[in-house]
């Protein structure tokens, strides 16, 4: 196991104090957040650079291609150059109406009045922005709104089914059914719906500033009967410093010039520290779920954050800023990190097997803890009525 002191002493030679307060903020960072660190920390310094050679070429065209993509530009500069200047001059105060999402938080009367226009032009330009880029569905009113409009363009809305999906969320959300008693509507028809909804549609037309698209921080993927794991840090694999050696150079220059190498090897001890750390936590989690991230398995064997900290000989601080807002991608998909942990509940068992088997119980979101208690003791795990309620509640709100 490689330590934070040897990358100090024998690598760099840094301050402990200097090292540990920038290698807080890099091992917390995600992927993207980490790449953003690297490019700015490239324009700050002059003597580093990114070598696009080492970068794959997919993450270059991703990058350029999320540079590129300003929706509400495209959508300003589309409409100013097809309308004409009575109907542009409206769909302007649409587009202005407009939040982050792509809902359009004013009501077709306002936008009228503001205009001095009919009610039915305004709606007729609203219908046009939400065909734009085929049938984005910009100008929609909130999400339900825009569910309606995406389920309405895929033939697949259904009025009774959508009405009751959106008058019954709580209730569909804790699995109480009693609202269907009465309606046409049985609970396998509503359960299919809304998992058509959930499958077919998206949740708004643009997505907001303020939310990351989730870039994998590392992958898990299967190699033969093991698995490979790979830490996707491009661009710490990608910098390089620069050497600049002039003759008769001022003091006060050439301490410069220390000062941006010393930035330089701090930065990229940080950035390798990180990434020895994070294969080895990745490895002890694929050595430990190797069961369940074959298929092989439903639940998760004990493993928390704790046990890594032993395992690696790193703080729990230490494992805890590396796993915060972490994920991987695994053969289940995208993945928190953090949700290949359990925690062990008692006797070598963990929460994970302990939920799995409360799930396999059937009917069990209708089943009284008590029953579930004694149904679990006969497997063989103790567990009372009240812990019952807890796990019970944890996996409703996930499924």
């Amino acid at each position: 196991m490689i330590k934070l002191e040897n990358f100090i002493s024998n690598e760099v030679g840094l301050s402990l104090n200097n090292y540990i307060y920038h290698s807080i903020s890099l091992f917390k960072y995600s992927a993207h957040e980490l790449n953003d660190y690297i490019r700015k920390k490239c324009e700050e310094n002059p003597l580093i650079c990114i070598d696009e050679e080492k970068i794959p070429l997919s993450v270059l065209s991703y990058h350029k291609d999320q540079k590129s993509s300003d929706t509400l530009s495209e959508v300003f500069s589309c409409f100013n150059c097809s309308l004409k200047d009575k109907e542009k001059f409206i769909m302007n105060h649409i587009l202005y109406s407009l939040d982050a999402n792509g809902f359009l938080k004013a009501d077709t009367k306002e936008i009228s009045l503001l205009t001095n226009t009919s009610e039915s032009l305004v709606k007729q330009l609203i219908e046009a922005l939400k065909s734009y880029d085929e049938y984005r569905g910009i100008g929609c009113f909130d999400t339900f709104d825009y569910l309606k409009f995406q389920l309405e363009r895929q033939g697949l809305y259904d009025e009774m089914l959508f009405d009751v999906f959106t008058t019954n969320l709580e209730d569909i959300r804790n699995r109480n059914f009693e609202f269907l008693k009465g309606l046409s509507a049985d609970k396998d028809e509503l359960l299919d719906y809304v998992t058509l909804i959930t499958e077919s549609c998206d949740l708004s037309p643009i997505v907001s500033e303020d939310v990351s698209f989730i870039e994998p921080d590392a992958s898990i993927i299967k190699d033969g009967t093991g698995f490979k794991i790979s830490i996707n840090d491009y661009l710490s694999e990608g910098i390089e410093f620069e050497p600049l050696a002039l003759d008769n150079a001022d003091e006060a220059f050439e301490k410069k010039i220390q000062k941006y190498k010393q930035d330089f090897e701090e930065m990229s001890s940080i950035l390798n520290a990180r990434r020895v750390y994070l294969t080895d936590i990745l490895t002890i989690i694929v050595h430990t779920q190797k069961d369940y991230l074959q298929g092989h398995s439903g639940f998760l064997k004990p493993l928390d954050q704790n046990d890594l900290a032993d395992a690696t000989g790193l703080s729990p601080a230490t494992i805890s800023r590396l796993l915060t807002n972490k994920f991987v991608a695994a053969p289940q998909g995208t993945l928190p990190i953090q949700s290949l942990l359990s925690r062990e509940y008692k006797d070598n068992l963990s929460v994970s097997y302990v939920m799995y088997q409360i799930r396999n119980l059937a009917d069990f979101d209708q089943m009284p803890d008590s029953k579930i208690s004694r149904s679990l003791h006969n497997l063989g795990i103790s567990i009372s009525r009240r812990t019952v309620n807890k796990y019970k509640h944890q996996i409703l709100n996930h499924i």
